[in-house]
């Protein structure tokens, strides 16, 4: 008996992202992964045949910078992101926290105190609006939060080393409610973590809605934090999605740097900080994988808390402790990505990664900036020297893009949420959602990247447009290369794992202001359909 597909997809406009055959018209699949395109599987027998009908198709998208559990959890919480002002926001408080016991929490998410709000909800208001109860309201930045009187007695008195200084106080000294970065970190211990069974069912919820578009991989930008969002356990319950059918799409782990330690090591290792029994960057499976140690360095650009001007003031911590965080994990075998808004920040990273190790070694190891908010020109040549990828979040600009102009300054605007100066000068640009903290939809994402309008309408960095390709790069083989797993997902080529997409139109054919309204026809992971609402694949 002959060679057989499992499936034969043809009548496409594939776009491969495989640079050696950049188009084709079908697609072979074999046991999960892809045999060949056109003439190398046309003429071979194949178990299920589907014409698409001139349908695109495309590598699965890859989100690269997301945080799926804290979306999933946020489904189930009170939903602020479209409060249109303070009194909705206390309205949805005081209808919410009527349905709880008096102990009970009211946990918000995403109000946004630069839109109709103008500023953050007050303890005192916050104490009125829930009658007593503790309430946690996160800004849709994630970075800063309001929470009630109940709350605020929760805090330790002294704060741990750092956390003061993001206590909002009133001209009498009297906390106002509004706790940023540091000073967060109590009231996410005081809420304790997400159960395992809590966190799987937040990965099904966001791993579903990833799926519907079309996303087929994602990177969690940061697993074991404090917070009811995330667990001690993390990795052990994407283990369990995974092995019981719960998740929908394949996930990359970074780990929250505060959970790294000096551990037990012969003299003659290399490194010793990290996890418990040597474990590193690229453990685990194609389903689930450990990725990158994820460190903040600065706070939200949005909320003007990036690092910029040298000044270390908008670091969340020491930047020593910060450095040698970043200097150990790469020694102990780990690829480093930081969250960083400010220029400053970027420094501080470029700065201790080329002190970590033989320039060679620092390359091969794609270090990451998350976010980029403001590169200067002057860092372009360095980042690209030391082979550091840079993740950007498009949506921003549509999302934040107002604010983001305000807090950097008209001037920086040019330097911001780069993309083509990041091309043209050879760095690895990667692109992604921050979901829940913007929108997710990666096709959204790619409008941004052509357009580059905020919500005002104003431009934001014109000479940083690039092209659709270019764009759809981003979401997919660059994605995939920025996690080092480009061997196996971003491209449709022979022996890449069955990871596609299906559109109903072409993001490279249609005008730029259409390709947030592309239907998803279908999402497949390894050959199998994750997301398949009319039926395509039967």
């Amino acid at each position: 008996m002959g060679f057989k597909l499992d499936l034969l997809l043809r009548g496409a406009t594939v776009h491969t992202m495989d640079t050696a055959r950049p188009a084709a018209r079908s697609v072979g699949v074999w046991n999960g992964r892809i045999v060949g395109v056109d003439e190398q599987v046309d003429s071979l027998p194949a178990t299920r045949v589907i014409d698409l009908d001139g349908a695109t198709l495309l590598p699965g998208f890859h989100d690269a910078h997301c945080h799926p559990t804290s979306y999933g959890v946020a489904a189930k919480q009170l939903e602020l992101s479209d409060a249109p002002t303070i009194d909705v926001v206390l309205d949805r408080v005081a209808a919410y926290a009527s349905k709880l016991s008096k102990e009970s929490w009211v946990i918000g998410v995403g109000y946004l105190d630069r839109s109709g709000l103008g500023r953050h909800p007050t303890a005192a208001e916050l104490d009125r609006a829930a009658g007593g109860r503790p309430v946690w309201l996160t800004h849709r930045s994630g970075h800063m939060c309001a929470v009630s009187s109940a709350v605020l007695q929760l805090l330790p008195s002294p704060l741990p080393e750092g956390a003061e200084e993001y206590v909002h106080r009133d001209a009498s000294g009297v906390p106002t409610g509004l706790l940023e970065e540091a000073a967060m970190e109590p009231v996410k211990v005081a809420v304790g973590p997400g159960s395992v069974a809590q966190i799987v069912d937040a990965i099904e919820v966001a791993t579903r809605q990833y799926a519907s578009e079309g996303v087929t991989s994602l990177t969690d930008a940061g697993i074991g934090c404090p917070g009811v969002d995330h667990s001690p356990q993390e990795i052990g319950a994407w283990q369990l999605a995974a092995r019981t059918g719960r998740t929908h799409t394949r996930a990359n782990l970074m780990v929250y740097n505060e959970l790294f330690h000096d551990v037990l090591h012969h003299p003659d290792d290399p490194g010793s900080f990290g996890l418990d029994l040597g474990l590193h960057t690229g453990m685990g499976s194609d389903r689930v994988r450990i990725s990158a140690m994820k460190v903040w360095l600065d706070g939200a650009g949005s909320a003007g808390k990036h690092a910029t001007n040298h000044d270390d003031t908008a670091l969340v911590d020491d930047p020593a402790r910060l450095r040698r965080h970043i200097i150990e994990a790469h020694r102990s075998g780990w690829q480093v990505a930081v969250h960083a808004m400010g220029d400053h920040a970027a420094d501080l990273f470029l700065d201790a990664i080329e002190a970590a190790g033989p320039e060679a070694e620092v390359r091969s190891r794609r270090h990451r900036i998350e976010h980029g908010g403001l590169l200067r020109p002057d860092q372009l040549a360095r980042i690209k020297r030391l082979g550091v990828v840079v993740v950007i979040q498009p949506v921003f600009i549509s999302e934040f893009g107002d604010a983001l102009a305000h807090h950097f300054g008209a001037n920086h605007v040019p330097w911001s949420i780069r993309a083509r100066s990041l091309l043209d000068a050879g760095i690895a640009v990667a692109a992604s959602s921050d979901r829940p903290v913007a929108p997710g939809a990666p096709l959204v994402g790619i409008q941004a990247l052509l357009e580059r309008r905020t919500a005002s309408g104003a431009a934001y960095g014109a000479d940083e447009i690039i092209t659709a390709a270019e764009a759809l790069r981003l979401y997919t083989q660059a994605a995939a290369y920025a996690a080092g797993v480009e061997q196996e997902v971003g491209t449709i080529a022979s022996r890449q794992l069955a990871d596609l997409v299906v559109l109903d139109a072409d993001p490279c054919v249609v005008a730029s202001s259409a390709i947030s309204d592309i239907g998803v026809r279908a999402t497949v992971v390894g050959g199998e359909a994750s997301h398949d609402p009319d039926g395509l694949f039967g």
